[in-house]
């Protein structure tokens, strides 16, 4: 039996700013060296603090997403903050298991699911609990990528 492989169209750094230009207007979206940077307010409910966030991007790899403001606190010390990567880097999402594609608007998955992980974020803050659900990869499930240093 033939085995069949679906191409994908990966959507490149300059039609997701478009997009996110379109979608997120609030946000200052820019390509700096290849990658798209995209910098903006999320506050997932009215009752939820606001965040600076930052996306970048580098087609074809994984959007990476960070909290820049306020940084992010752990209920104690020696807590680890739950579905996040090294440095606080928030999980989004399974890698591996076609969530998350190049071929996907970061418009429409990435800033949307980084709002809903401040908001479970916020709930963990207040009851200790991790009630977004998910599965949280270890060692080489991370998405791999190239971190820049804000600016």
């Amino acid at each position: 039996m033939a085995t069949s492989f679906v191409r994908i169209r990966t959507i490149g750094v300059h039609e997701q700013l478009a997009l996110m230009r379109l979608l997120h207007p609030q946000f200052r979206a820019t390509v700096q060296e290849g990658v798209l940077v995209c910098r903006g307010a999320i506050r997932p409910t009215s009752l939820n603090r606001t965040y600076r966030v930052r996306v970048e991007y580098r087609a074809p790899e994984a959007p990476l997403s960070f909290v820049e403001d306020p940084p992010l606190r752990r209920r104690n010390p020696d807590e680890h903050i739950p579905h996040t990567y090294a440095g606080d880097r928030p999980c989004l999402y399974l890698p591996g298991v076609n969530e998350w594609r190049s071929d996907k608007r970061i418009a429409q998955t990435i800033i949307p699911w980084l709002s809903e992980w401040l908001f479970y974020y916020e709930v963990w803050r207040a009851t200790g609990e991790w009630m977004g659900g998910g599965v949280h990869p270890t060692g080489p499930r991370e998405p791999r990528g190239r971190t820049r240093e804000a600016a």
